[in-house]
């Protein structure tokens, strides 16, 4: 019994550090309009290949277990509740992908453009 609540604690531990992600990732209605910014994303060539690799890592693997016949939680056996494992690996990637949409957000809002010259002094005179 007491193995069963351990396993229980660990699962509540890690659906509470998703959804602590969700929050800090700022997931909801912005998400959906991120997703725009995915292809700008992984043609940036400022963003690191890791960051790349993991949202592409995040997308094909939701992908995969979603499609696979695979499952921790059988459908078969269990029904409905069957689809727990795949909405949360679905909120997992989905996570991963709204946390590196808005890293490079952040990234395009605090670099600065190099055609601009800042710290410049001029001055206007009309020619008399």
């Amino acid at each position: 019994m007491k193995t069963l609540l351990n396993v229980i604690n660990v699962l509540l531990d890690q659906l509470k550090k998703i959804l602590v992600r969700f929050k800090n990732a700022k997931f909801g209605l912005l998400f959906f309009i991120n997703i725009f910014k995915i292809p700008d994303f992984l043609t940036d060539i400022r963003v690191s290949i890791f960051s790349k690799l993991r949202l592409i890592f995040a997308v094909i693997v939701s992908i995969l277990y979603i499609v696979s016949s695979v499952d921790l939680i059988p459908e078969i056996i269990i029904g409905a509740f069957g689809f727990i494992d795949d909405i949360l690996v679905l909120i997992w990637s989905l996570g991963i992908v709204s946390e590196e949409i808005e890293k490079y957000k952040r990234m395009i809002n605090e670099s600065k453009d190099p055609r601009i010259i800042d710290d410049v002094n001029y001055s206007v005179r009309d020619e008399e």
